[in-house]
């Protein structure tokens, strides 16, 4: 049996990581596994709102009134999954992510979290250590494999991402592959992908408003293929080491083998 680890925390949006888990149980016959982490560091990050309620941070009792909060949320959230008829029970730890996330990983196939409109420090550093193919789900969730895109340097970590993909989902065989600002010369992994029996369209973007409509095009996607973003082409050519813009603000969901 395949196993997903969708992992939640406070403030996620639990709803689009649900249903985005529930299309991958359905179509690709996924069992979920769900994670609820407490981070050992949260006391220092205080948002200003969890779960839509506003929270009074002025409160000497603030503390407290989070964790009960957060409770609260817990319990919506086994509800949810019990409503959709998740039959794996919740798993709640509290910790450092990344050293729960890892060890969890040990024991399924892919790992899900959501990508959110700002990568965390959490979310990096899972990307620059995993080793199980992660789905960032973005803003519009997943319901479909029918429009799915390429980011493509023609490099090895897009390569390494695109094998990881075909052989998790063989049955998925159309791809429009996007390059912003790159022209390639000779296109090795649209080559590649079409030698394995693959429908590949390729757009590439220049001008001023490359950029813009580069992610136009994103948006328009059910899920975009992309390599590591330790190095290579969004850190790099696009986006260096402001925020990964590109990911952030685009709404849809990203797939890294």
């Amino acid at each position: 049996m395949k196993k997903v680890l969708v992992v939640f925390n406070e403030g996620s949006k639990k709803n689009i990581l649900i249903e985005s888990a529930i299309f991958f149980k359905e179509r690709f016959g996924y069992e979920i596994v769900p994670l609820y982490i407490k981070d050992v560091r949260r006391d220092e990050i205080v948002p200003a709102t969890m779960d839509g309620m506003i929270v009074n941070l002025s409160n000497n009792s603030f503390v407290q009134e989070r964790d009960a909060l957060e409770e609260q949320e817990v319990n919506k959230l086994r509800a949810k999954l019990e409503s959709k008829e998740i039959k794996v029970p919740l798993n709640l730890e509290f910790g450092f992510p990344w050293d729960i996330i890892k060890e969890y990983m040990k024991s399924t196939d892919l790992l899900m979290f959501e990508k959110g409109e700002a990568l965390s420090e959490s979310a990096i550093t899972v990307l620059k250590n995993h080793f199980k193919p992660i789905v960032m789900v973005g803003e519009k969730g997943i319901k479909a494999f029918e429009k799915v895109g390429i980011s493509s340097d023609d490099g090895v970590k897009i390569n390494k991402s695109m094998f990881s993909f075909i052989n998790i989902f063989p049955e998925i065989n159309n791809f429009l592959m996007l390059t912003l600002l790159y022209k390639i010369e000779e296109n090795t992994l649209q080559k590649y992908l079409e030698e394995k029996g693959k429908k590949v369209e390729w757009k590439n973007f220049d001008g001023e408003l490359a950029k813009e409509k580069y992610l136009e095009e994103i948006n328009e996607l059910d899920l975009l293929i992309m390599g590591n973003l330790s190095m290579g082409y969004f850190f790099e050519k696009i986006t260096g080491r402001k925020g990964l813009s590109i990911m952030e603000k685009s709404q849809t969901s990203i797939f890294i083998g």
